[in-house]
C-alpha cells in the first residue's frame, strides 16, 4: 500500500488506522500546515499569554477575598463578587478571546484537509492567509456552538441545585458530599453521550451544505453508533497531546505556581519575592508554550479528520447494504 492509499479519507478504517493514518498525513505535511496558519496560531499564543498572566496575577486575590468571606459569613457575598468583577470580566473575556482565536488559528489547516478530501492531495498554500473568511466564519461556529451544547448538562445541574437550595436553604452546606458525587458522576455520562459530538463538529466543517443543528440532528446517531471507535481515538489521541503538553508547558506552569504563591505571601503580608519583570517574562513564556502546544494539539483534528471519513463511508455501506436487502 502506497502513502498516498494509506492517507485517503473515505476508507473504513478501525481505531489504530485513523491514528497511523493520522499522525502520517499531519507529519508527512506539517511544513505545509505550518506555513498556512502560523500567523493566526500567534495571534492564538498571544491572546492565551494575555489571558494567562492575568489570571497567575489576580486569581490569587480573588481566591483569597472568597475563602475570606466563607470563612467569616460561612458563605460567599455578591460584594465581594461585585469588587472584582472587572478583573473576572476581563479573565473572561480573554479566554472567549483565546478560544475565537484558536478556531481562528484552525481554520487554515481545517481548510488544507478539506482540500484533502476533495483532491487527495495537500498543495503549498500560495500566501500565508489560506482559509476563506468563509471557512473562519464556519470554524468559529462549530467551536462555539459545540461548547454551548457541551455547557447544557452542567446548566441543567446548576439550574437543579438552584432549585433544590430555594426549595431546601442550606441543602448544599448540609449535603455537600452528596452534591459533589452527584456533580462527578453527571459529568462522567455528560462526557461519554457527548462524544458523538467531535464527529458532528467535522461533519460540519467538511460539509458546507447544512447547518450545524441540522448536522447535530443527523449525524449524532451515527456517531453514537460508533461510540467505541471514537472514545478509543480521541483517548489515545488525547493522552499523547496530554504527556508532550506536560513537556512542553512546564516552564508556563512553574511560573505559575512561582507567581501565584509570590502573589499569595504578597496578599499576607510578605515582600513580592519577584523581580519587577516577571509579569513579561511570564506573557512571553505563556505565549511560547501555547505557541507549540497548539501545534501538538492539532493532531486530534487530523485525527477527528479521519474518524470522520471512517464513520462516513461504514454509514454509507450501511445504507447500501439496507438498500440491497429491501431491493431482494
Amino acid at each position: 500500500m502506497n502513502k498516498q492509499d494509506d492517507t485517503t479519507l473515505l476508507k473504513p478504517r478501525g481505531y489504530r488506522r485513523i491514528l497511523s493514518a493520522g499522525f502520517h498525513l499531519y507529519t508527512g505535511y506539517f511544513r505545509r500546515f505550518f506555513k498556512a496558519s502560523w500567523q493566526m496560531a500567534l495571534l492564538y499564543a498571544i491572546a492565551c499569554g494575555l489571558s494567562g498572566t492575568l489570571t497567575t496575577i489576580k486569581l490569587p486575590e480573588i481566591t483569597l477575598a472568597i475563602m475570606n468571606q466563607m470563612a467569616a459569613y460561612q458563605g460567599i457575598m455578591v460584594e465581594t463578587l461585585k469588587e472584582y468583577a472587572f478583573t473576572i470580566l476581563e479573565i473572561v473575556g480573554l479566554l472567549l478571546l483565546a478560544l475565537a482565536t484558536l478556531a481562528l488559528a484552525s481554520a487554515p489547516i481545517i481548510a488544507k484537509l478539506k482540500e484533502h478530501k476533495e483532491t487527495n492531495i495537500i498543495s503549498i498554500p500560495p500566501h500565508w492567509l489560506s482559509a476563506s473568511p468563509a471557512m473562519m466564519g464556519r470554524s468559529l461556529k462549530a467551536l462555539f456552538l459545540t461548547i454551548l451544547v457541551m455547557v447544557i448538562p452542567l446548566v441543567l445541574f446548576l439550574v437543579v441545585i438552584y432549585a433544590t437550595e430555594t426549595v431546601s436553604p442550606h441543602f448544599v452546606a448540609n449535603h455537600w458530599i452528596t452534591c459533589m458525587a452527584s456533580f462527578i458522576i453527571c459529568t462522567i455520562l455528560a462526557i461519554l453521550l457527548l462524544q458523538p459530538l467531535f464527529y458532528v463538529q467535522m461533519k460540519y466543517l467538511m460539509e458546507s451544505t447544512a447547518s450545524y443543528w441540522k448536522t447535530l440532528a443527523k449525524g449524532y446517531a451515527a456517531g453514537m453508533h460508533h461510540w467505541g471507535t471514537l472514545f478509543l481515538v480521541f483517548f489515545v489521541s488525547g493522552m499523547f497531546v496530554t504527556l508532550v503538553g506536560l513537556v512542553i508547558m512546564m516552564p508556563s506552569y512553574i511560573l505559575n505556581f512561582a507567581n501565584q504563591e509570590a502573589q499569595r505571601g504578597l496578599l499576607m503580608g510578605d515582600p513580592l519575592g519577584m523581580p519587577s519583570h516577571m509579569p513579561y517574562l511570564t506573557f512571553i513564556t505563556y505565549l511560547a508554550c501555547n505557541f507549540m502546544q497548539f501545534y501538538v494539539n492539532q493532531i486530534i483534528l487530523v485525527h477527528s479528520y479521519y474518524l470522520y471519513g471512517s464513520i462516513e463511508t461504514k454509514e454509507k455501506e450501511k445504507n447500501q447494504l439496507n438498500e440491497d436487502r429491501t431491493i431482494n
